[in-house]
């Protein structure tokens, strides 16, 4: 059997890290009194764990763990899969990061939304 290179070996620990990193999340947002989880197809979830994935490559690791995922409601949820749909990391404007941000942080909140 042909040895693996450290390159490759160095890319499925990132891909196996980023996994259980979106996986972690998810299981955290599935668990959330506000999220509504029943509500969300299973192209819904497939879209946010995509989301989720590319987010993880695009932000810093510190960043990513001080979001409180547990506590995200259903139109927080329904706003990152409409924000990021059909956008990849490399497509995403540094605007639709920063909304995401502002979402997953929780540090600006629209008045008009309850």
């Amino acid at each position: 059997m042909p040895r693996t290179s450290d390159d490759e070996l160095g890319r499925r620990r990132f891909q196996l890290s980023r996994e259980r990193a979106v996986e972690a999340a998810i299981e955290k947002i599935r668990h959330a009194p506000c999220a509504e989880w029943p509500s969300f197809s299973s192209a819904d979830i497939t879209s946010l764990r995509d989301i989720l994935g590319e987010l993880w490559i695009c932000l810093e690791r510190e960043k990513w763990m001080g979001y409180a995922f547990s506590t995200l409601t259903r139109q927080d949820i329904r706003d990152i899969i409409t924000l990021g749909a059909g956008a990849s990391c490399r497509a995403m404007s540094c605007a639709t990061l920063e909304e995401m941000d502002a979402i997953l942080s929780h540090s600006k909140r629209n008045p008009d939304k309850p």
